[in-house]
């Protein structure tokens, strides 16, 4: 697999990946200015020459890797290929490594209705990864089989919906609006059931709101865990009923929930040093 397909699923499917560069060679090389290779957990793509300095380029992109951060890193280093590598070969050559996240917004869809073709439209121009479940399999068809920045991916709901949600990614965040009242109900319970959603959002009435949580409270849910249902989605944005300003209302709530917990992970992650008390 060259690296350009390399990268393209990586990204398709959510996942990590560097992308090294050749981006200057001084003297003999193995490969010229341009060549590239991508590492990713799985696999290694294309090559930039072999030997020491590909070995070399394959470590640090594990390391950079194994930190997993959140946000994209671009470095570059010099190579002395006989010096630093004992290559044959006695010219440099600087790498350029671009490491390319993990997509962690996953957004699962239930309901590929109206309103959810219209969150699909919108969504596939973000950077998520948008899993949309129907039973109606006409309805999924309609739905784009990718997006610009990631995945768009659909599947037949079956009978067990517990199962279903039980099976999608850790910390998604999930919109539930298919064409069934009661489907809608055993699918929250299943989300709330989970107790790890970034967001669990129903498209509902205020009055199917207090139903559900009536119902869900006398299955023995917490307040603290009915606090997790979203419901009606999008109040504050105030967009109106047609489908597209549902599907907006709806997509702006995930955004800023989306933007309030990384800027949380930020702030956390974020440590000070102690000013020292020793006058320099």
């Amino acid at each position: 697999m060259i690296w350009l397909d390399a990268l393209h699923a990586s990204i398709r499917n959510g996942r990590a990946c560097v992308l090294v560069t050749v981006s200057a060679v001084v003297g003999s090389a193995p490969r010229r200015v341009g060549s590239r290779m991508l590492v990713s957990e799985e696999k290694i793509a294309d090559t930039i020459g072999g030997g020491a300095l590909e070995q070399q380029a394959i470590v640090h992109s594990r390391l950079l890797l194994e930190q997993a951060s959140t946000t994209a890193i671009v470095e570059s280093h010099e190579h002395k290929l006989g010096a630093d590598l004992s290559q044959c070969c006695g010219g440099r050559v600087t790498l350029n490594y671009d490491y390319h996240p993990a997509c962690l917004f996953n957004v699962m869809v239930f309901g590929a209705g109206h309103v959810g073709q219209c969150v699909a439209t919108l969504l596939q121009q973000l950077p998520c990864r948008a899993h949309f479940y129907d039973t109606r399999e006409q309805w999924l068809d309609k739905l784009p089989a990718e997006s610009s920045q990631g995945a768009i991916t659909t599947k037949l709901l079956g009978e067990n919906a517990f199962l279903t949600v039980e099976q999608c990614p850790d910390n998604a965040y999930f919109l539930v609006m298919t064409h069934s009242h009661e489907l809608d109900f055993e699918l929250i319970e299943a989300i709330l059931s989970r107790g790890d959603s970034a967001y669990c959002g129903l498209i509902a009435s205020k009055s199917k709101s207090a139903v559900f949580r009536s119902r869900l409270a006398r299955k023995g849910f917490t307040e603290s865990e009915l606090l997790k249902l979203t419901a009606p989605i999008g109040l504050a944005q105030r967009t109106g009923n047609l489908p597209m300003e549902v599907a907006i209302a709806a997509v702006s709530e995930l955004l800023q929930i989306k933007n309030q917990r990384e800027l949380v992970d930020n702030n956390t992650n974020t440590i000070s040093e102690p000013e020292s008390s020793i006058p320099s």
